[in-house]
């Protein structure tokens, strides 16, 4: 998030060089996601609980955050992904035991949400994935297992 961050983090170079933080519990997640060449913009191990800390920490409403909005997101990690990038995780993660059911299948205990909010000239291009908090560390484990090389999607560069 780009408000003051609310997680113990740790500071990550990206593969295009650029010093980030990120959230402690995303730090594996992130790894191998980049080890894969997923590209990430964006993340949060808690939405619901980190726009609770930052509204808390600001003199001016934040625009959104309401008290719904957080009690929504708690417990539901962020990945913030390009369009593109999302498409391939959820391809990937769409053939493995432990996630194709969270994947594939919506609204059940579980499955992940994914939306591209609309901007001014029409889609956006980055897609917001949303998580379970829990599935975290499985994962980052699953990541590890795929390997990136042989695993791209058609259209997409290894």
């Amino acid at each position: 998030m780009a408000d003051p961050l609310i997680h113990p983090h740790e500071t990550l170079t990206t593969p295009a060089g650029e010093d980030v933080e990120i959230d402690l519990d995303m730090v594996p997640v992130v790894r191998e996601l980049w080890r894969l060449r997923i590209k990430t913009t964006a993340c949060c191990q808690d939405v619901g609980e980190a726009t609770a800390g930052v509204r808390a920490q600001r003199d001016t409403p934040l625009g959104y955050g309401g008290d719904g909005f957080i009690a929504y997101h708690r417990g539901w990690a962020l990945l913030k992904l390009p369009v593109p990038d999302a498409r391939r995780l959820v391809a990937l993660l769409a053939e493995t035991p432990d996630f194709a059911p969270h994947v594939c299948h919506p609204w059940r205990p579980g499955s992940w949400r994914m939306n591209v909010p609309l901007g001014q000239d029409g889609i956006a291009d980055d897609a917001l994935l949303h998580l379970p908090r829990e599935q975290l560390p499985s994962l980052a484990e699953a990541l590890r297992a795929v390997d990136g090389l042989t695993r791209s999607s058609p259209g997409t560069a290894p």
